[in-house]
């Protein structure tokens, strides 16, 4: 990863091709390919460490990279604290939010429909408000962030569902979501990626605590 963040995968097969200039060879039917691996670990190792300070990494791989992974796997046994109590309460006056936003919405629309529902939103913005469509799809008009925020200079419904979007997503993913991932002591054991960005940053899973709304 160090020498080559751009690659898709480091299978033995791609790494064996790149660093040793040939194809690994078939393996038996009657040979463990745990064995196998082992081989093509030993020959390929050296061969990446004579890599490393040919293109200048090694002091990457020494001094950044593989101190970070016993720091990543203590990260991840510890775990992050949550507030469920403040979730649950921020829940209850996002869902407040929520309905009130739903009301407006139906009141200038003049009914009530499925505001999550693409081919509802279509009919209520083009044929019920009669607003003027800006990109033609494949199941008729768009209805994405892009075209709400231009409909929403001619009305003021789109911009109430773009913010009803906004709140019923965060609500769903984060508020309502975060709680139950919590294991037994009571924490959340996320998953860091060390070796998957090109640019080098980490990656978060399971659940992401790296994409949670600061506000």
């Amino acid at each position: 990863y160090v020498l080559k963040s751009s690659m898709q995968s480091y299978t033995y097969e791609s790494l064996a091709e790149e660093y040793l200039g040939g194809m690994l060879p078939d393996v038996p039917a009657d040979l463990d390919p745990a064995v196998a691996d082992a081989v093509a670990a030993r020959v390929l190792a050296p061969a990446l460490a004579e890599a490393l300070p040919k293109e200048g990494a090694a002091g990457v791989y020494d001094d950044i990279d593989l101190p970070l992974v016993p720091v990543l796997a203590s990260m991840e046994r510890v775990g992050a604290r949550i507030d469920c109590e403040r979730l649950a309460q921020i829940g209850k006056e996002t869902q407040a939010d929520i309905d009130e936003l739903a009301a407006r919405i139906y009141e200038l629309a003049g009914e009530e429909f499925n505001i999550d529902s693409p081919k509802q939103m279509q009919r209520i913005l083009f044929e019920v408000l009669g607003l003027k469509p800006k990109k033609k799809i494949l199941t008729g008009y768009s209805t994405n962030a892009t075209t709400l925020k231009e409909l929403a200079k001619e009305h003021e419904l789109p911009e109430l569902v773009l913010h009803y979007l906004e709140l019923t997503k965060i609500k769903s993913t984060y508020i309502d979501a975060l709680p139950p991932l919590r294991l037994a002591d009571g924490r959340l054991h996320t998953q860091f990626h060390q070796t998957v960005t090109t640019t080098g940053r980490l990656s978060s899973s399971n659940p992401n605590l790296q994409n949670i709304p600061v506000r």
